[in-house]
């Protein structure tokens, strides 16, 4: 949800700031900024349809070059058909001729959840409707150390207040770590490496991150649990303007973490075509691979597939609980410039099949 929220923000902040940028690289004399308002209209399976607005602020520092990535302020608000709320105000600020990063997010939402229960033993029947309220608030802030190469810090907090479960769901037995909600406050150690040629439709170069993200009562968290996580993408440039992208994602957590923090397989960006939670554990491996070629004028099109699994430990990963799914998807170039797509994707897994239409690719 928030991956579709933030690249359609970025599609109209760039294109607003290409008619009043120049091509020049010297510091500019005044703050530069520009304003915009859009409608929101998006189909995902956890929400179906959802509609709203959003306006965005986006500028560069004094003294800032204009070739440099400019900072957004971006506040929006979506309503969708599952009664979902959604406030938000993610932000991205760049200084230092992009040599600091922050990113992050101010949110407020009332959300509509299946679960599936944990691990890999729940009936492939079973499932169970909850409703929470939150607030968000996410911070990262990075360095670019050397060429290519960020590190940085992470602070994220969410304050989950369960309002409606199952009346006979696992979550009202009151077994499951967090099904009376609770805070979930962290601090994290993040590095990335990012060799891209472009950000939002890479045709060679990495893309790789390592977080080591830590939950502890002595900095508000209700829950004391570590997660590790290493997601790494490369790209492979094709004759003919083809594409080959391949994604890899792992990590485990120690401790005794919420069920709404467990590593999750599907949704948009892993495991399309498995709603995104319907396997969640402490470990999780994943391998996805998509290919992406031209079709004609701003059309495109993909096909995909990717392997996974979720278990209780690290070493109990097994390929008894593998999952697959395959699919295929089609483009549209919305932004020459920047090459943003809109995507249609049709995901095919065990029993289900799922449609998304969302802004950017799913990695």
């Amino acid at each position: 949800m928030r991956f579709f929220l933030s690249f359609l923000i970025i599609l109209f902040s760039t294109t607003t700031l290409s008619a009043q940028d120049s091509t020049q690289v010297h510091p500019t004399k005044e703050r530069s900024y520009s304003l915009a308002a859009f409608p929101l209209v998006f189909y995902l399976p956890e929400t179906r349809l959802g509609f709203g607005g959003a306006g965005i602020l986006a500028f560069r520092f004094k003294g800032e070059p204009e070739s440099s990535r400019p900072s957004q302020l971006q506040l929006g608000g979506a309503y969708t058909l599952n009664k979902q709320v959604l406030f938000y105000l993610p932000y991205q600020l760049y200084w230092d001729n992009e040599a600091w990063i922050a990113k992050g997010e101010l949110g407020y939402y009332r959300y509509f959840y299946n679960f599936y229960g944990v691990g890999n033993t729940n009936p492939e029947d079973f499932v169970e409707e909850y409703e929470v309220l939150f607030p968000r608030v996410r911070v990262n802030l990075q360095y670019l150390m050397r060429p290519n190469f960020y590190t940085g810090i992470r602070y994220w907090f969410d304050d989950y207040a369960i309002q409606k479960v199952a009346s006979d769901g696992q979550l009202t037995v009151g077994d499951i770590t967090g099904s009376a909600g609770g805070k979930v406050s962290g601090l994290g150690w993040i590095n990335t490496l990012d060799s891209r040629d472009h950000i939002f439709f890479p045709r060679k170069g990495v893309l790789v991150e390592a977080i080591a993200f830590f939950n502890k009562p002595v900095l508000g968290s209700d829950f004391n649990f570590n997660r590790y996580t290493l997601d790494a993408s490369t790209y492979i440039e094709l004759p003919w303007k083809h594409v080959l992208a391949l994604n890899a994602f792992t990590g485990f957590i120690t401790g005794d973490a919420p069920f709404n923090e467990l590593l999750l397989m599907g949704g948009s960006k892993r495991a399309r075509g498995y709603y995104e939670g319907r396997f969640r554990d402490n470990s999780m491996g994943l391998v996805q691979a998509e290919y992406r070629f031209p079709l004609f004028w701003r059309l495109g099109a993909v096909a995909f597939g990717s392997l996974g699994a979720v278990a209780d430990e690290y070493n109990r990963l097994a390929a008894r609980h593998l999952r697959y799914n395959l699919g295929g998807g089609i483009r549209v170039l919305l932004d020459k410039k920047e090459n943003i797509n809109l995507r249609f994707d049709v995901g095919v897994g065990k029993n289900t099949t799922s449609y998304y239409l969302t802004i950017g690719e799913a990695f």
